[in-house]
């Protein structure tokens, strides 16, 4: 029903997809004009590339029309959530599900040919990611809430301090002498912009929405860093890349009001703006930025809420999950419920469905089952919830494609598969093929319906107290009142619930880059179990899933169209994070039994991989299970490094991993740690109030270094 409603209201008579439930419209107030100008550096925007194929709009009058035709949409659709029937999940934790797995490929670098430091742990080598702690061998920037600290290497002491004020850091980059600084911060105030459309409505950006802010320091006299430029984008930070002297920022932003990205306070200019869904929600931002000449490009692309994000030198993917929403199962519920309607009431219904009136077609509903008795509307819905028993949803993974060379950006697709897309590190680029792991959920549909309730009314007392005085005398009375409440009477009520159907299946697709396909697939691995991690090595894909056996999966993937499942291992526990080291051995970091295990396998042989040894901590934790810039790995003395809470105490676990045994060498006590450095002999443990400096080989203290907070 609702989807005719829309397809109405958009003007076409097509099937049209709902990717994802939609939220009432924004409805926008009376409110003085805010200044938004700010003094902005000199950027230079270039004209990019985004596709023949996409048009963009002529004129903001389109956009802001666009917008307007989906709020429409949107609020009409709305009607059926605020009607008699009551929405409920009930399995909201599978549907939601965010999985905290981090596996990922990464390789130490060197920023100079005489310094040996790793870079950070990241999934793609030559492609890095932001994070709070940055060293290059000369300095070591670490963000701290609204600050970041510059720690020289060579003086061992914080050289100067970079004060963000009123803005929280989301992530550093370092480029030569330049520090890349990413900020949030929620506008407290509308923002209005008169375009002189000709609907005479403004641009409005409601109170609350993020803005996400570039600052460019030069950092060549890192004791006096100057701040080179700043790019401000209205949206929230999704996540960030830089490849090279390029960053490349991805930031979202509701598309409702109507609303439009602002870049420099300005809006977009619309032959940026396209529209790549059918029916998008979201303003998908991409700024590409480079820091040593200032020259940059943003595109806006209308769709759906995205999820995850991977990012090769040459192409970014943006994932975003698909699922069957509360609205949509609404609406297969009303329309299996008109099947079961009088005539003339069914017709009512369709008569205004096409008019685009929710309103009436629920009050039709309403009314019919008033009329009836409990039993029989119970009859009614047992029979409705029969057949929707019968129809299973599943949810998909729907990727769009970006080609990215320098500040140009240009759309190259989409495709989709079937399951769930479980972070990042679940999909990999392997030539021309793309690689993907999924964990496939199906649902049904249930309705339920509850018996009218009549509470009886109850007589209540109340004992009130007066004083009575006449001259100087005084008498103390009490007067009790009954009170008789009206009957009170709770209407029957249609719950609509989305259940599980089954057990999870965890599948393996390859896709053409160039036909934009599945042309590979494994279904239905470790059937009840779901993914936790997975990891590409050369030509083998590995894969962990957990519930009860068959942890580690090795996939071949040299013919990516026939990928085959060449071995499997079973061991308690399982991993969140997988690194590949030397002489085919794998990494592994996760749980087991509630606590810290470190495993190292011998994957030489894929057919008869073994877990040939490992360590465990009991009741330990580690932010490494969903943080993968936390590991860091020492590849010439053979050294791990992963933060630890084991009860009151915390700190850096270092562990060793020379001649294929596990030994932990020590427990670095710092309380609050977070990442691990070095820079040739030097080891730097670091919290957000402090940094630590011992010698790598015999694990001695060295210095201690404050940080402001």
């Amino acid at each position: 029903m609702v989807l005719g409603v829309i397809a109405l209201v958009l003007g076409t008579l097509t099937p049209i997809v709902i990717d994802t439930a939609f939220k009432g419209g924004y409805i926008p107030i009376k409110t003085q004009n805010t200044d938004t100008t700010q003094i902005l550096a000199s950027f230079k925007d270039v004209e990019g590339v985004i596709s023949s194929e996409l048009k963009s709009f002529k004129s903001y009058d389109d956009v802001v029309d666009y917008i307007i035709t989906l709020d429409r949409a949107k609020t009409l659709a709305s009607l059926l959530v605020g009607s008699q029937f009551t929405l409920t999940t009930a399995r909201a934790e599978v549907l939601g599900l965010q999985l905290t797995t981090s596996t990922l490929t990464s390789a130490p670098t060197t920023t100079a040919k005489t310094v040996r430091t790793p870079g950070t742990n990241v999934q793609v080598v030559g492609v890095d990611e932001p994070d709070m702690v940055k060293c290059d061998g000369k300095i070591l920037a670490v963000a701290s809430s609204n600050k970041v600290s510059l720690v020289g290497i060579k003086e061992r002491k914080v050289l100067s301090l970079v004060d963000l004020k009123d803005e929280q850091a989301g992530g550093l980059f370092l480029y030569d002498d330049v520090l890349v600084v990413l900020t949030t911060k929620p506008n407290n105030n509308p923002i209005i912009l008169d375009l002189g459309l000709r609907c005479r409505c403004n641009v409005i950006i409601p109170p609350g929405v993020s803005n996400t802010t570039i600052y460019l320091y030069d950092i060549s006299s890192p004791n006096n860093p100057k701040l080179k430029n700043k790019y401000t984008i209205t949206g929230t930070l999704f996540t960030s890349r830089m490849n090279g002297k390029y960053v490349y920022i991805i930031t979202t932003l509701p598309i409702s009001g109507p609303t439009m990205p602002l870049i420099n306070d300005a809006p977009l200019k619309t032959e940026n703006i396209v529209k790549v869904d059918a029916i998008p929600t979201t303003y998908t931002v991409i700024t590409a930025l480079d820091v040593s000449t200032n020259l940059h490009s943003s595109y806006a692309f209308m769709t759906g809420y995205n999820s995850w994000l991977y990012m090769s030198p040459n192409n970014l993917y943006l994932a975003s999950i698909k699922a069957l929403s509360i609205l949509e199962a609404y609406n297969a519920v009303v329309n299996a419920i008109i099947k079961y309607l009088p005539s003339n009431i069914a017709s009512a219904v369709r008569e205004h469905l096409e008019k685009g009136d929710l309103e009436k077609c629920i009050n039709f509903i309403s009314e019919y089952f008033s009329s009836r008795s409990y039993d029989e509307v119970k009859d009614l819905l047992i029979r409705v919830s029969n057949d929707l028993s019968s129809r299973v949803f599943g949810e998909s993974s729907k990727f769009y494609i970006f080609s990215i060379k320098g500040i140009n950006i240009s759309f190259s697709g989409t495709f989709e598969v079937s399951g769930r897309v479980l972070d990042q590190f679940s999909m990999e680029e392997l030539g021309n093929y793309f690689i993907v792991a999924t964990t496939s959920t199906t649902s049904i549909i249930k309705v339920r319906y509850d018996q009218p309730v009549i509470i009886a009314p109850i007589p209540r007392e109340d004992v009130v107290e007066v004083i009575e005085c006449n001259d100087s005398r005084c008498v103390v009375r009490t007067i009790t009142l009954t009170q008789t409440p009206q009957r009170q009477w709770y209407k029957p009520r249609v719950y609509v619930d989305i259940v599980p159907a089954g057990e999870t299946e965890n599948n393996v697709f390859t896709i053409s880059l160039k036909e934009l396909k599945v042309v590979g697939a494994l279904r239905s691995l470790a059937e009840g179990e779901r993914v936790y991690a997975s990891r590409l090595i050369g030509n083998t894909f590995y894969l962990v899933t957990y519930r009860q056996v068959d942890p580690l999966f090795a996939i071949d993937v040299s013919d990516p169209e026939k990928p085959k499942v060449l071995g499997y291992l079973k061991i308690p526990g399982f991993s969140e994070y997988l690194h590949p080291l030397r002489n085919n051995k794998l990494l592994g970091i996760g749980i087991e039994d509630g606590g810290l295990k470190i495993s190292l396998f011998d994957v030489s042989d894929p057919t008869k991989m073994a877990e040939i040894s490992k360590v465990r901590v009991p009741k330990a934790w580690s932010i490494a299970y969903y943080d993968h810039h936390a590991v860091t790995i020492d590849v010439d003395n053979e050294l791990t490094f992963i933060p630890v809470s084991v009860g009151s105490t915390s700190g850096i676990l270092t562990i060793s991993y020379r001649d294929d045994v596990l030994k932990v060498k020590k427990l670095i006590e710092h309380e609050g740690a977070m990442r691990t450095t070095y820079v040739d002999n030097e080891l730097y443990t670091i919290s957000t109030d402090m940094v630590k400096v011992y010698d790598i080989s015999s694990l001695s203290l060295i210095q201690e270094i404050k940080l402001s907070t």
